[in-house]
C-alpha cells in the first residue's frame, strides 16, 4: 500500500526527489496546481497492516528504466532534410548550372565516403548512414586494409559499390564515386598501376563514333585521363565525363568514370606506377581490402 501511495504522489510531479533523500514532513504532498494529500483512511489502513513506516523516515527509490537511451532514440522519427544536412557536410558543389545533378553529386559523394552502393538515389540506407553521421562527432572512415601494397599511395575499385579509394599505406585518403563497363566483363579485374596521365584527352571515337578533340564538352572522357597497364595506358583507364548522370551506373565501354571535378582532384593527388587494384567487394576483401559499409 505504501508503494501505491509514493506512487500516487512521485507521478504528480515532475520534480522527483532523488534517490536516497528522505522525505522529512507532517504528510507526503505534492504542489502543483492543487495540493494532492495521502487521505487518512490510506494511512490507516497501511498502518493497521503494519506497513507504514514514520514518514520522516520514508526513502525515495530509484526508478531503474528497462530501455536504453539507444532503443528510445530508435522509436523516435527524427525528420532530417537531406538536402541541407549534405550541403552543410560540404559534399555539395556547383560545378553545373543544373541544380539536381548538383545535388545527385553530392548523394553520390556521401555514398561512396560512407561505403554504401552507389547509386545516385537517397534511399533507407543513405538516410540511415546520415542520422548516423549527423551525431559523430569524429567521423573515421570503416574501411579495413590488412596488406596495403605499399606505405604510399594507391588506389582501390570497387566494382560492387562503385567507389574509387585513394589510399595512403592504410589509410583512406579520399573516396570517390564511379560509373563502371555496362557489362561485369567489362571492366578488368586485376593489379595494375597508372602508367600515363593526360590533360584533355582525345577521344579516338571506339569504332563506333567520330572523334571528339579534346577538351570539347561533348568528349566523352572529359578533362583528364589515367591509363591503367592493363592495355597498354590507352584502352582502359580512370577519366571524366560529359554524361553527369551516368555516374553511379554500369554503362561505360570497361573504363572508370569520374565526375569532372573529383577525376580533376585525383589526377592532381597521384603520380605514375601509383598501384590500382580493381575487383569486386568481395574479391577485394580476399586481398585484405575491406570497403566495410559506415552501418554495419
Amino acid at each position: 500500500m505504501i508503494a501505491q501511495i509514493l506512487s500516487l504522489c512521485i507521478a504528480t510531479t515532475m520534480l522527483t526527489p532523488a534517490a536516497g533523500d528522505v522525505v522529512n514532513k507532517q504528510y507526503i504532498e505534492i504542489e502543483i496546481e492543487e495540493e494532492i494529500v495521502i487521505p487518512y483512511e490510506l494511512q490507516l489502513e497501511a498502518e493497521e497492516l503494519g506497513k507504514l513506516l514514520p514518514l520522516e523516515e520514508i526513502v525515495v527509490e530509484e526508478i531503474i528504466e528497462e530501455e536504453t537511451i539507444e532503443e528510445k532514440l530508435e522509436e523516435v522519427e527524427v525528420e532530417v532534410d537531406y538536402k541541407v544536412a549534405l550541403k552543410d557536410l560540404g559534399y555539395y558543389r556547383d560545378d553545373h548550372s543544373d541544380k539536381d545533378i548538383n545535388m545527385r553529386d553530392a548523394v553520390l559523394r556521401f555514398q561512396s565516403e560512407h561505403n554504401l552502393k552507389v547509386d545516385g538515389i537517397f534511399g533507407e540506407q543513405s538516410l540511415k548512414a546520415l542520422k548516423k553521421r549527423l551525431q559523430d562527432e569524429k567521423f573515421v572512415h570503416t574501411d579495413v586494409i590488412t596488406n596495403p601494397p605499399t606505405e604510399e599511395q594507391w588506389i582501390t575499385i570497387n566494382k560492387t559499390k562503385r567507389i574509387l579509394t585513394l589510399y595512403k599505406g592504410n589509410e583512406v585518403i579520399k573516396k570517390y564515386p564511379i560509373a563502371q563497363g555496362k557489362d561485369p566483363w567489362r571492366t578488368p579485374e586485376g593489379k595494375f598501376t597508372i602508367v600515363v596521365k593526360w590533360i584533355d584527352p582525345a577521344w579516338g571515337g571506339a569504332g563506333r563514333a567520330a572523334p571528339v578533340a579534346g577538351g570539347a564538352p561533348n568528349n566523352p572522357l572529359g578533362p583528364r585521363w589515367l591509363g591503367l597497364s592493363h592495355g597498354g595506358g590507352g584502352q582502359y583507364g580512370i577519366h571524366g565525363n560529359a554524361a553527369p548522370r551516368s555516374i553511379g551506373t554500369d554503362v561505360s565501354l570497361g573504363c572508370i568514370r569520374m565526375i569532372n571535378s573529383d577525376v580533376r582532384e585525383l589526377y592532381s593527388l597521384v603520380q605514375l606506377k601509383t598501384p590500382v587494384w580493381i575487383g569486386t567487394h568481395e574479391g577485394l576483401k580476399k586481398e585484405g581490402v575491406d570497403n566495410k559499409s559506415y552501418i554495419e
